[in-house]
Order: structure tokens, then sequence, then C-alpha cells
């Protein structure tokens, strides 16, 4: 049998010779009652021959070498949540590669494609902040709770940046008074412990009034995607503090502030 010869258009009153209908008129699909009756009608099949089995209900090809099925099937689709994506494995199957969490970007791992946190730290991936300008007077023993703000990770690496400003006025030059930031019920960070001089250097004073601020600035590695509250607790032990006062003097007006940053790793 000769190889297919493609297409060729007949004309009126042409002949049709042997090597015609080998190459032309026999290169459609065969049809066997198995690959035993193909195989004995058939023994010297070129590339390219098709034929059909009955027995089998499959459609065979010959590639040069042997018949091989004709995959007539199609890609059966490997994905089940919104987001994944298909991927060749080495065996040149689809493979399904679930949705990645949120920040994740597409990189490729041991050959293959995967999910992971962006490279290059200490991007900012998000800012949260609050104010307090509500004055609470603060003496021996009472707290100071006002100042919270929550904050949920998008990774378990991201590290939080906390940065606290506390505005005071007392109204002594010398107050003892403890100052910590929590997260959660954790303690972070101690600030100020023992006394702060309302007058000393940098300290404007204000007539009655002695103005002073607080600042803390942490880091906190909390390894979670949970929802986190940081807060600030001042207590004073001795002598008395107005966080947040509007003083008669204008030139004392105090507030306070937290801010947290969720910084990439």
């Amino acid at each position: 049998m000769a190889a297919g010869l493609g297409f060729k258009d007949f004309v009126t009153g042409e002949v049709l010779t042997a090597a015609d209908v080998d190459g032309y008129l026999m290169q459609g699909v065969w049809v066997f009652a198995s690959a035993a009756t193909r195989d004995a009608a058939v023994t010297s099949p070129q590339e390219g021959n098709f034929a059909y089995l009955k027995d089998t209900n499959v459609t065979t090809y010959y590639t040069g070498s042997a018949w091989a099925n004709l995959d007539t099937t199609g890609m059966t689709n490997p994905m089940t949540t919104t987001g994944d994506i298909i991927y060749s494995s080495p065996g040149s199957t689809p493979v399904r590669l679930g949705i990645g969490s949120t920040g994740n970007v597409l990189t490729v791992a041991g050959g293959v494609p995967s999910w992971s946190a962006p490279a290059g730290g200490g991007k900012i991936l998000q800012v949260v902040a609050t104010n307090n300008n509500s004055a609470k007077s603060l003496t021996d023993g009472s707290e100071y709770t006002e100042i919270a703000t929550s904050i949920t990770p998008s990774s378990v690496s991201s590290r939080i940046l906390v940065m606290v400003t506390l505005g005071m006025v007392s109204s002594t030059s010398v107050i003892d008074m403890g100052i910590v930031i929590k997260r959660n019920t954790t303690d972070l960070q101690l600030g100020t412990g023992g006394s702060i001089n309302a007058t000393g250097a940098g300290v404007t004073n204000q007539g009655a009034d002695h103005g002073v601020g607080q600042v803390i600035n942490l880091v906190d590695s909390p390894a979670s995607t949970s929802a986190l509250t940081y807060k600030v607790f001042a207590e004073t032990s001795s002598g008395s503090m107005i966080i947040n006062k509007r003083s008669s003097d204008s030139a004392v007006k105090t507030s306070s502030s937290m801010i947290l940053m969720e910084i990439g790793a």
C-alpha cells in the first residue's frame, strides 16, 4: 500500500490508477471488527492510516512503527476551587495547583510551580492607626487602657511594628509611672518605670501644668494570621497624671496615638 498522497481533485474521464486508489481513496477511516482483523487485512500499514475497531469502539492510527489509540476523551479537569490553576506533570498529565494565600506569588520550586510569600522582606503590607484625645486622670493605682488597635497579619512570617505616643500632663514635677504594651494578654515591652521628671531637659514647664510625652516603639513577631489587639497600659504609683489633657493654658494640649504596621518578612 502506498503512503497517503493527500488530496486530489479528479476530473471527468481521468484514468483511476491503482496508485491513485491506494494513495487517495484508501486514506479514510477503515472499520474492522477487532485489532486482529485489522492486522490481518492491512499487512503493510503506512504512517497516518486510521482504523476504527468495533469491539472496543476505539479509533486507532498508525504512527509509522505501531498502531496507537486516538485519544478522543480530551483533558480531565482536575480543578476543584475558584482560583486553581493547571500545570503539566513530568508525565505530561494535567495537575491541579490550588489557589494560594492572599499576598502569595507564583514561583518555581523543584521544577514545578508553587505559591510562596513574595521575596524581599521589609515591605509594609498594611497600616492601622487609632487616636485618642479624651482626657483620663491617673492617680495612685489607677490604670489607663484607652489606646487599643487591632490588626490581622496576612502571613505568619510578618512582623508588627508598634508605635505608641502618649501625651501627658502632670500637676507635679515628678511622678512614679509605669507603661506596658500588650498583645492580647501578652506583655511585650515595658516603657518608663520609676520616676518621670516632668520639668527635665527638653520639657516645657507650663506654669501649674507640666507637659511630658512618652513614646514607645517595638517590633513584635506574633507568628499568627489571627486578629491581634495591641493595647497600652499605664499606671501611676505616686503623683497624678492626666493623659490627653486640655489645659487652661492653651500651650498644653496633648493627645495619644497608636500605629501598627505589618512588615513583610
